[in-house]
């Protein structure tokens, strides 16, 4: 790497790490501001007794467990904008100064100023890719909180309505902790292959079984309906005790099938442990939050290209222009791409759905580099 393209790389990178930390600290300020009942609250119930420093320390705790983890949620959404946003800054500063006259006058053409800029992102993109595959997931079930969940470790617990397994069955609870994977007073109905109930399954409790692949119940009772039919209700019946439920209704899907920003945040294998469950309708969306995390690198890279066009410039230029035009071009770009990536296209592959909005991209993008004159 040359004297050039480190002074490139690092102007860049510190730009980026500004406007990180500026956009995340700004958007944590205006959620404090507009949630501050709810962070006092916890700390009150916290510290009931406790003297407005000791407070004050307990609401930054408090804060910081709340929306420390969202760092890494932030910039897997941001990266795309806050790229281009620095790459703008380093040109505009390298424009500024005249230094881009000094490269052009040394023989140095703007295509070679703008290689290690394009590196730079492609290994924030790689970085993007890491973190979506082991700290994402790890991080998913904080997540997913809500306001109402300031101050517990992980998401509450919700009511699980009349959820459908690979094989037909049908899972009730009236809770679901995501923090134990418990079900409280599970109900399964076992259906045959006309979709009649054959047996049902109650239990006190449920905990999932991950090397059993399925529920381990607390006295739990299987109901089977005799073959003759009977006048008593209790004849009716065989009741018969059962410890294990196999099913592919993991706390995953469960948790996937309430909030579905939670299936964005798994990682490749377990999405692909979710499409082999046998899930025909969360297939459509797994496939896409599979690929498009790839797709997004590459959506990045070329909303890039698209706009170093407006600062890759040898001539003097309104560089506030410049910025608005770029501004212009990359947030429809990306918002069009976002929409690309979730619209659902009557007759094509979701998997090829996933991959349009770079394939839009990419001739604008080569059109974009022949503007550049050097």
């Amino acid at each position: 790497m040359s004297l050039l393209d480190r002074y490139i790389v690092g102007r860049f990178l510190s730009n980026f790490a500004i406007l990180f930390a500026l956009l995340f600290v700004f958007a944590v300020a205006i959620d404090l501001l507009l949630q501050l009942d709810r962070f006092v609250d916890v700390v009150q119930a916290r510290t009931p007794e406790a003297g407005p420093l000791w407070r004050t320390v307990v609401l930054a705790a408090v804060v910081l467990d709340f929306h420390g983890p969202r760092i890494f949620q932030f910039y897997a959404y941001m990266l795309g904008l806050l790229s281009i946003g620095a790459m703008g800054f380093t040109l505009a500063q390298m424009h500024r100064h005249r230094e881009l006259v000094a490269v052009l006058a040394s023989g140095v053409r703007l295509h070679r100023i703008a290689a290690p800029l394009i590196c730079a992102v492609f290994g924030l993109n790689l970085l993007q890719l890491l973190n979506q595959e082991f700290i994402l997931p790890e991080l998913a079930p904080r997540l997913i909180r809500k306001h109402g969940d300031i101050g517990q470790a992980h998401v509450g617990g919700f009511e699980v309505l009349l959820t459908a397994d690979g094989n037909g069955n049908l899972l009730q609870a009236p809770t679901f902790d995501p923090q134990t994977n418990t079900l409280s007073q599970p109900t399964i109905l076992v259906r045959d292959e006309t979709g009649r109930t054959a047996q049902r399954i109650t239990a006190d409790a449920a905990t999932w079984d991950e090397p059993a692949g399925g529920w381990r119940l607390t006295e739990g009772f299987v109901m089977t309906p005799r073959p003759s039919a009977r006048t008593e209700i209790s004849a009716r019946f065989v009741r018969q005790s059962i410890e294990l439920f196999e099913t592919d209704l993991s706390p995953d899907v469960l948790n996937m099938r309430q909030y579905r920003q939670f299936a964005a945040m798994l990682s490749t294998k377990q999405i692909k442990k979710l499409l082999k469950s046998g899930q025909p309708e969360d297939r459509d969306m797994l496939v896409r939050f599979r690929y498009s995390r790839f797709t997004t690198v590459l959506i990045n890279m070329l909303v890039l290209v698209i706009t170093l066009p407006f600062f890759l410039l040898r001539e003097p230029a309104n560089l506030l222009r410049q910025s608005l035009l770029c501004a212009g071009t990359a947030i429809p770009a990306m918002l069009g791409a976002l929409i690309g990536l979730t619209m659902d296209l009557p007759g094509i592959a979701s998997i090829v759905e996933v991959f349009l909005p770079g394939l839009v991209l990419i001739p604008i993008a080569m059109f974009q580099v022949t503007l550049i004159r050097t």
